[in-house]
Formats: structure tokens, C-alpha cells, sequence
């Protein structure tokens, strides 16, 4: 997906919130998020979390939220499929997600919401204002279009250890991602400014560990954090 920005409206990208839906709400007051924004979730909206469906029915309100598909997103759906629908999608590990949503929603509902996490990209090509970003869950691809295998898209490849660290670097856009949790769970930008990640382990806050949810407005790389 391509996403051209030529205004001022602000920009924002947030990643891993992963069921974290009371976060996520409060998150929205702090940028205080209106209808000329435009957010951004980098994957791994499922899992771990207690409030899956409080946080899907909270992104539905807002057509300006754009989701780009993790891993966990792909395995919550891969799952559905399966349970419901009857139908091998591919491997996926399960979570407590499904369980939850079993409680809450109907099947049609519950294959509906794996469908709206299928349609979504596993990455965005943005622009704002001539600067250029590819946000993607795990690592960017100068092609990423041309890849068959788009795991390596929200899972990394053999080099994503090298990339996470900035060593593995675009001249043509900024990567921002998410996946792996920063060392001090504060968002991290490369020495050269071309990796920002985003993921401040905000999915590990339900088993007692330290974590925060963090989002950055690319406009002006403000940060913003939800403890």
C-alpha cells in the first residue's frame, strides 16, 4: 500500500499493542487524535492482552486508523479460519485471542474479524511532505511487492538481527517497525535516523513485566507513551 501525504496533517505510528485495548484508548486522548489524523498500527494488534474485542471495536470507529498486518494478527486469523471456517490457511501458534473472542462475538462475527485482518497490507509505503518511510511489523524490503514469502515481512529474515541494530540500512526510506522490543522499551532511532523502532513492550505488561506503549509522530518525531 502507498500512502502520500501533502498537507500538514499529522502522522502518527504505533505498534504491539497487543489486546492492550486500555492503552490504546488513552493513547488516542494523549495525541489527542481527531479526524485529520492519520495512525498508523504496525502489527500485532492481538494476543496477550485481555481485550481483544474492545480494542477491534475501538480501531472500527475510525476510518483514518490504517493496520498493517504482524504476526500475531496472521496467526489470530490463520486460527479462525480454521476453527470456523473449516479451512487450513497456513501455521499459526495460538493465544488466548480466539478463546476470548469465543465468549464474546458470534462465529459469522468472529470470521468476519479474521477477513478484515486479511485484507489489510503487510506494509505501507509512506510519504509525507517528499520524505519517504517503508513501516512494516519485522524488517522493510526494497521490493517487497515482488517477495513470495511474506514472512519475512512480519517475521524478519536471515539478516534482521543485523537490521534491528541499523546495520542494514536504506538510502531510500526511512524503516520503521516494530516486533521486537527495544532494549530500555523507549522507542529507538538509528545513529543515521533511518530505523526507527517502535515496539516498547507494551504485550508483556499482562505478565507483570515491565512495558509501555509507544507511538511517534513522524511529522517532527515526537514521542508519545503510555505507561
Amino acid at each position: 500500500m502507498d500512502i502520500t501525504i501533502d498537507d500538514n496533517r499529522n502522522v502518527y505510528v504505533v505498534s504491539d499493542i497487543h489486546n492492550y485495548a486500555d492503552g490504546f484508548k488513552r493513547l488516542l486522548k494523549k495525541i489527542q487524535f481527531n479526524e485529520n489524523d492519520l495512525l498508523i498500527i504496525d502489527g500485532d494488534i492481538f494476543d496477550r492482552g485481555d481485550k481483544p474485542v474492545e480494542l477491534y471495536f475501538e480501531i472500527l470507529k475510525y476510518p483514518n486508523i490504517q493496520m498493517i498486518q504482524g504476526n500475531h494478527d496472521v496467526w489470530v486469523a490463520r486460527q479462525i479460519i480454521e476453527q470456523f471456517g473449516h479451512r487450513k490457511t497456513g501455521e499459526y501458534i495460538s493465544y488466548n485471542t480466539v478463546a476470548i473472542m469465543e465468549k464474546r462475538l458470534t462465529p459469522v462475527d468472529i470470521l468476519r474479524l479474521a477477513e478484515w485482518i486479511q485484507e489489510k497490507p503487510y506494509y505501507i509505503n509512506l510519504t509525507i511532505n517528499g520524505r519517504k518511510y517503508q513501516i512494516a511489523h519485522a524488517q522493510t524490503f526494497l521490493t517487497p511487492e515482488r517477495m513470495l514469502d511474506k514472512r519475512k515481512i512480519y517475521m524478519g529474515d536471515g539478516y534482521y538481527e543485523y537490521f534491528i541494530r541499523g546495520v542494514e540500512e536504506h538510502e531510500q526510506f526511512i524503516s520503521v517497525v516494530g516486533h521486537t522490543v527495544t532494549d530500555n522499551r523507549r522507542i529507538w532511532v538509528s545513529p543515521s535516523g533511518r530505523t526507527i523502532r517502535i515496539d516498547c513492550g507494551a504485550g508483556y505488561k499482562c505478565y507483570g513485566k515491565e512495558g509501555t506503549l509507544g507511538a511517534i509522530r513522524l511529522n517532527d518525531m515526537k514521542e508519545f507513551y503510555i505507561n
